[in-house]
């Protein structure tokens, strides 16, 4: 995969993982939600981490 495609799946990545903390704490604890945004983080961390050429 292009440099330039890996970098955008990795600050999906960290906007995912902020996103997950964030909404932990506005929710009032809602972990559905949490898990939604948690599970999308790791998605993009895998694409990212196993996209190499």
């Amino acid at each position: 995969m292009d440099l330039k495609y890996r970098n955008i799946f990795l600050l999906l990545f960290m906007l995912a993982f902020i996103a997950t903390i964030v909404v932990y704490f506005s929710s009032d604890r809602d972990m559905r939600l949490t898990w939604y945004f948690g599970g999308a983080a790791i998605l993009f961390y895998l694409i990212y981490r196993f996209s190499k050429k």
